[in-house]
């Protein structure tokens, strides 16, 4: 099989324990264990390749980091995990991006991009995309994330259209930032980017709503559908549901005990490829994205995706 290919983001993740941290300084002595900052391998794109190639997918993945310790850092967990990096590019000009992720007594985070603009991650230039990228690949997975800054986003939205007319699949996860709800470009390119996706993943709480200009996510939905995309909208503890030719399929979340959410959804998008490219059934596929999404919100990591036999255990002993 040919890889899939993921461009995007790539950063060091420094997670913020900052409920644990407020309950130290009221002397509770269980929360010191839990106050450390820690520096994770981060990226939603990122993750979403090593979520594929654990379970067994050939991946391509291309972004840009820093010429750094952090950069080596990322390309080292990146080859770790059997990613092919030779379309990472690591920039002497621009230290790695870092997110600062901050979790809350349910593990439920906010990121904050720093720097927040001009950061490291979106540096993919053109020259990064071989010509005959689109013989090579079996599928494009990219996010919104690289949408706000240039030169990231024109050669993102360039390489989606490249595949889409070469009949490359291209699924497109929405990926909303803070900082970018500030932009009108952003705006502009996330609906270019919409026109040429074949599949549209993203939060039904906020993000599917906002693609399509509607407060309800089946409504939003059932709209972005239309134009013949199939449109994922996850809900965490819900589930999944997908929209397609005027069918909807709703996938109940696995029911476990969350340690944080973080890369919940880049893990969800992951499995969801290598089960659609593994010839699974779009509701076998929402099952098994809801599985692995699951394994990894029950441990502190975005990069806690399962391998195969993990997904495979977890899915029998949940029937």
């Amino acid at each position: 099989m040919k890889p899939v290919l993921c461009l995007g983001d790539i950063c060091a993740d420094l997670i913020i324990p900052y409920a644990a941290a407020l309950k130290a300084r009221t002397g509770d002595p269980a929360s010191y264990l839990d106050t450390d900052v820690r520096p994770a391998e981060g990226g939603s794109a990122a993750n979403t390749a090593c979520a594929m190639a654990r379970l067994g997918m050939p991946v391509l993945f291309c972004g840009t980091c820093g010429f750094d310790a952090y950069g080596q850092m990322l390309k080292n967990g990146l080859e770790k995990e059997g990613v092919d990096t030779s379309l990472l590019r690591m920039d002497e000009g621009r230290p790695t991006q870092l997110v600062l992720l901050v979790l809350n007594e349910q593990g439920d985070r906010t990121a904050f991009a720093c720097p927040a603009h001009l950061g490291s991650q979106h540096a993919i230039v053109p020259d990064q995309i071989p010509d005959d990228i689109p013989d090579r690949i079996c599928w494009l997975h990219v996010n919104g994330m690289m949408l706000r800054e240039e030169p990231a986003a024109s050669t993102q939205l360039n390489l989606m259209k490249r595949c889409k007319d070469a009949g490359i699949p291209v699924s497109f996860d929405i990926n909303v930032r803070v900082e970018a709800m500030k932009n009108p470009a952003f705006f502009e390119n996330v609906q270019k980017a919409k026109n040429l996706a074949d599949y549209i993943l993203g939060s039904a709480i906020d993000e599917i709503p906002m693609l399509a200009n509607e407060h309800d996510a089946e409504l939003a939905s059932i709209k972005l559908s239309e134009s013949g995309a199939a449109v994922i909208a996850r809900s965490g503890e819900q589930g999944a549901d997908l929209y397609k030719n005027g069918v909807r399929l709703h996938s109940p979340a696995f029911p476990v005990t969350v340690a944080d959410t973080v890369g919940a959804g880049d893990t969800f998008d992951g499995a969801f490829i290598a089960a659609i490219l593994s010839g699974l059934s779009d509701a076998e596929a929402l099952k098994e994205a809801n599985a692995a999404a699951a394994i990894c919100v029950s441990k502190t990591s975005g990069r806690a995706s399962p391998t195969r036999a993990e997904l495979d255990a977890f899915l029998a002993e949940n029937r």
